[in-house]
């Protein structure tokens, strides 16, 4: 009987060992998050502009004389996100908006569909940003089991938000549709999406995207407008997480209104995705802006 005991007694001690070892070891091993260090600020140029810098002499002086500007980083997954914006030294006009994700950020993203506010990732925008575009904020949404339609957009993606209006604005919207936007404020051929999401607002859709009828290609990135309260407040590419991951390289005009609020200011009529090979981070970009 004693024997048993001690035989007990051993195998509890190695089980628990066991344990606070395994534990020691989670606490010395933690997940090294990939973040963007405090030298981190080389100028952002996208390929097709690298590619007049290295060709075209009329068009170099321009991409040679701007500047990146950065907002605070954000944790995404593993990595980080932010936001940045490309201005003109010369006459200080806006070349490029848009979102710079580190390579880890694609990583150990929330898998719970229900958690709205783990999967949503706010940006601010650096001061030259805001008092050169249209745009207050970028709001990046993971949506790990995608959303409605069923069979087009229910796969993981990410909606990518660029706002016109405040954070506060933004979420006081609620589920209930309200005005559209007067005509000529929307590009013609959009249509109203079925629901509008609350924090969000309604969104439309190009009906000639290649994912939507009768085409039905398989969804892979397709550009969004948002309304709220009669007024547009966003504009917003849309892509999963498969075509990020890709580093296939796209430029995509997408359809214009005929009415700008606010105006006055640069709108962009260009979205751009692409991967830079030598850092491996990914980037999602509106360019191209004309002032409005």
């Amino acid at each position: 009987m004693k024997k048993i005991y001690q035989l007990r007694f051993v195998l509890l001690f190695s089980g628990l060992f066991l344990f606070f070892t395994a534990c020691q070891k989670e606490k010395q091993a933690p997940v090294l998050l990939e973040e963007f260090t405090t030298t981190d600020s080389a100028n952002i140029i996208v390929p097709e502009d690298a590619a007049i810098m290295a060709n075209n002499i009329a068009g170099r002086e321009k991409y040679i004389n701007c500047n990146t500007f950065y907002g605070p980083q954000v944790q995404m997954g593993n990595g980080h996100i932010r936001s940045w914006v490309n201005l003109s030294k010369c006459d200080k006009k806006p070349l490029a908006i848009g979102i710079e994700f580190t390579a880890q950020s694609f990583y150990d993203l929330p898998t719970d569909p229900k958690n709205f506010a783990a999967g949503t990732f706010v940006l601010k925008l650096h001061p030259k940003a805001t008092s050169t575009t249209p745009f207050d904020h970028i709001v990046v949404n993971w949506e790990p089991n995608g959303h409605e339609p069923a069979g087009i957009y229910d796969v993981p993606h990410f909606d990518m938000h660029f706002y016109k209006i405040s954070l506060a604005e933004q979420a006081a919207i609620g589920p209930i549709p309200g005005p559209v936007p007067a005509k000529g404020y929307l590009p013609a051929s959009y249509v109203i999406q079925a629901g509008t999401v609350p924090q969000m607002g309604t969104h439309w859709l190009d009906p000639s995207s290649p994912e939507l009828p009768p085409t039905l290609l398989p969804f892979t990135h397709t550009f969004v407008y948002g309304a709220s309260n009669g007024k547009v407040i966003f504009l917003e590419p849309m892509i999963t997480r498969a075509f990020m991951l890709s580093g296939v390289s796209v430029v995509k005009p997408f359809p214009q209104p005929i009415l700008f609020l606010p105006f006055n200011t640069n709108y962009p009529e260009v979205y751009r995705i692409w991967k830079n090979a030598s850092n491996s981070r990914h980037y999602v970009a509106l360019t191209d802006f004309v002032h409005r």
